[in-house]
């Protein structure tokens, strides 16, 4: 290869060189060089790369400014499914999901509960093995585990009535149920997290306590 050759082709390859730097760097200015994120330069071919709709485990600030959710509800009664800030969609009003009944007693309306709700589960051992299971995850922290209202947390907050003396003896299955469903005093609605069947399988379990409780 002549020195003219040698020097014509260390040109070419510097004027390649050249040029791709060039090239890469109008792409790096143009999409803001952040391939993997969509908070980007522009966008030559949107495609799938935005989309409107919120991802999982994302906030929704649309709900953030008109949703009021009030506690004393409970889950079976809050307008916005998922709660303020939630991604997931309001269902269409007037409409429940298949196989769900709406909870139709307010918080106040206990004694009309207790009077017209009853246990619809047979008292089975399989039953009360249940709702010993949902009793101890849910309810011993407070009402204790023989149901004397002394709980684990009971130094640190005002002890809840007895489940096997007093008023609570009394009590109508619908009434426990009721309480369990929507809450009461102190006592935050638990329908979220307890199933209706487990509800009134505690109200079962509650049952025995109680008996065991007067035979001591």
């Amino acid at each position: 290869m002549t020195q003219e050759e040698k020097k014509s082709l260390i040109t070419r390859w510097t004027l390649a060189i050249v040029f791709m730097g060039l090239f890469w760097g109008l792409i790096w200015v143009i999409t803001g060089g952040r391939y993997h994120s969509n908070v980007s330069g522009i966008h030559w071919f949107l495609d799938m790369h935005d989309q409107s709709f919120v991802k999982s485990q994302r906030e929704d600030t649309t709900t953030l400014a008109d949703v009021k959710v009030s506690l004393l509800k409970g889950a079976d009664q809050n307008e916005v499914f998922g709660g303020p800030g939630s991604s997931m969609r309001v269902p269409p009003e007037g409409t429940v999901p298949r196989g769900y009944d709406p909870y139709p007693y307010s918080q106040a309306e206990i004694d009309q509960a207790g009077a017209a709700l009853k246990n619809p589960l047979p008292l089975t051992a399989a039953v009360l093995e249940r709702g010993q299971k949902e009793y101890e995850v849910y309810c011993s922290v407070c009402h204790g585990h023989l149901g004397e209202g002394d709980g684990p947390v009971v130094p640190r907050m005002t002890a809840p009535p007895s489940l096997i003396t007093g008023a609570a003896k009394d009590w109508q299955d619908g009434k426990i149920f009721h309480m369990i469903t929507m809450g009461r005093g102190n006592m935050l609605p638990y329908a979220a997290q307890i199933r209706p069947a487990d509800r009134w399988a505690i109200v079962h379990y509650v049952r025995v306590l109680q008996k065991k409780g007067a035979s001591n």
